[in-house]
């Protein structure tokens, strides 16, 4: 069967799992054909998955609440790391002082800067810092968090520790990481493999079929992580370099081969958003979004 599954962002080692249920057959294995879409922006698919235009998409946990629909159906966090903002050392002063600072970020609207907000105004109260939320300012831009913060931002906003994380190690920047250890909030620096619950319902053998290729992808990269990473480079024939062999070992750590549909995973980030009043999403119809 042919199956479609949109990415949330564009193709990076985030999305190995199918990389390798590709390039080593475990989809075939069960008689299935993948095609990946990927974006050439932050396009997240979802409204494509609610249209029934495809079957599958990733994305983070944050929009299946964000943009609740009925239609979703989580079949769980396969892929979790640290994230949230990145600060320039230089900063906490700015911040300190009362200075307005820039936050570069791939998608600013008012819920996810409320969010960004949160995170830097919950970093440091710890010290004792009240930070004014219009002292914060996030700038539309790219996905590249360092080159902008290179440019001249104080700081990035939706990052991931396993690729922007060991990009500023690589550039030798001195960054404070406010992620949910650091600035006390439920992480949600994941993403979730989603499904038409129409088409779910419709082809419960299918998707069942789907998500033991995706749990034997992720069990043979924990098993080969080498042999994962020639994958990544022979699918996007990138060139070999020492940030993407650190990146893809970073993120090769960050797979769950036995993640499920379950929404206690996720209900501590539905009550994070509903103390900060970015949602009114009750836990009922929250459930529904998940089989257990």
């Amino acid at each position: 069967m042919k199956l479609k599954i949109a990415f949330e962002w564009f193709l990076n080692p985030d999305h190995l799992p199918f990389l390798v249920g590709i390039h080593k057959g475990y989809f075939e294995k069960y008689g299935l054909e993948l095609e990946l879409i990927v974006p050439d922006e932050h396009y997240d698919g979802l409204d494509e998955l609610i249209a029934g235009n495809i079957q599958f998409a990733t994305n983070e946990p944050l929009h299946l609440i964000e943009q609740f629909d009925e239609k979703f159906l989580s079949q769980g966090t396969y892929f979790e790391t640290k994230g949230g903002v990145l600060l320039k050392k230089e900063t906490y002063d700015k911040v300190k002082n009362g200075e307005k600072i820039t936050i570069t970020t791939p998608v600013s609207n008012e819920v996810t800067n409320t969010i960004g907000y949160e995170i830097i105004r919950r970093y440091f109260a710890k010290d004792g810092i009240d930070v004014a939320k219009e002292n914060v300012h996030f700038k539309d831009n790219g996905f590249e968090h360092i080159k902008y913060m290179k440019e001249g931002a104080d700081g990035g906003w939706l990052y991931f520790y396993n690729f922007e994380g060991i990009e500023a190690q690589h550039e030798g920047m001195n960054l404070l990481y406010l992620d949910a250890q650091t600035s006390g909030f439920a992480n949600f620096s994941a993403l979730d493999l989603f499904v038409n619950k129409d088409f779910y319902h419709m082809n419960t053998e299918v998707c069942e079929s789907f998500d033991k290729a995706v749990k034997e992808s992720i069990t043979y990269m924990n098993e080969n992580p080498e042999g994962a990473m020639e994958v990544y480079y022979d699918h996007t024939k990138e060139a070999k370099s020492a940030l993407m062999d650190d990146i893809l070992r970073a993120t090769l750590e960050c797979f769950d081969d036995s993640y499920s549909s379950n929404h206690a995973q996720s209900q501590p980030i539905l009550e994070f958003f509903r103390e900060i009043g970015i949602t009114t999403l009750d836990d009922e119809r929250f459930k529904t979004a998940f089989l257990h």
